[in-house]
């Protein structure tokens, strides 16, 4: 049994990788003020936070960066390489890395049902916008800040142009986890 449940999280976590990659075929939307456009990659990350949990959300993102590192176009627009993780989108793509991590020790303060991987759905998709709005902006907007020579303020007060796609793609990405966990029981 125990070999069954080990076959099954290693594929459950495949699929997740595979439906990041499959996320970066979607265009991504530049808004001209900002080098980081909308993307649909996020949603994915948010899933993979949601569903896999703390370590295997994590190694799913480790793979995915090293995917990245190795020059495999695995992000929107058909990029990867070194160059990407140290330019002024990396502190975004850093931040999804720690996205699971972070959903899972903000998740540890809230009740859950039972047998529940993820809270419930309004606690889950408060914890996800939460970490969205300030680590992952935050992280992102710091590096911004960094690499292109921009005030702090400035970088992350850009992000606000994000916030209602994110709102969006926070709850697709939240009703989609609620439904795959309540299948899964």
């Amino acid at each position: 049994m125990m070999q069954h449940s080990k076959v099954r999280n290693l594929t459950m976590d495949a699929v997740f990788l595979a439906l990041l990659i499959v996320f970066a075929m979607v265009p991504a939307i530049p808004l001209g003020f900002i080098p980081v456009p909308i993307v649909l990659q996020n949603v994915g990350v948010m899933l993979i936070s949601l569903l896999l949990g703390a370590r295997r959300g994590t190694a799913v993102m480790a793979v995915f960066v090293i995917m990245i590192a190795l020059g495999l176009s695995v992000l929107t627009g058909g990029h990867g390489g070194l160059a990407i993780l140290a330019g002024p989108t990396a502190g975004y793509i850093w931040a999804w890395l720690l996205q699971p991590a972070g959903f899972a020790l903000l998740a540890r303060f809230v009740p859950k049902t039972d047998g529940a991987v993820m809270p419930n759905f309004f606690f889950s998709f408060a914890l996800i916008f939460i970490l969205d709005f300030f680590m992952v902006f935050g992280l992102g907007s710091a590096w911004l800040a960094h690499v292109a020579h921009m005030d702090f303020i400035k970088a992350y007060l850009g992000n606000m142009a994000f916030v209602p796609g994110d709102l969006i793609k926070v709850f697709l990405a939240t009703t989609v986890a609620t439904a795959i966990q309540s299948r899964v029981k």
